[in-house]
């Protein structure tokens, strides 16, 4: 998994594409597609964690914002 010092969503996703195109083009051999494939669910999987804390920031953050707003504050 890429670690996070060096990564970032955005560039996870590009070469997550790049991954699926190398593996659909299907011009590499088993053990490389092998190695393409782990990498690319690597990818895959730091993108869902990425994209379930930022989810989760954004319920909490409308969360309090709510309270806010149903105590009569804004």
């Amino acid at each position: 998994m890429p670690r996070k010092s060096d990564k970032n969503f955005e560039k996870a996703i590009l070469e997550l594409e790049a991954s699926v195109k190398r593996l659909e083009e299907g011009d590499i051999t088993l053990e490389e597609s092998i190695k393409e494939y782990k990498k690319g669910m690597d990818l895959a999987a730091y993108c869902m964690e990425v994209l379930k804390k930022a989810e989760h920031e954004i319920y909490v953050y409308e969360d309090a914002h709510y309270k806010k707003f149903e105590e009569g504050e804004s």
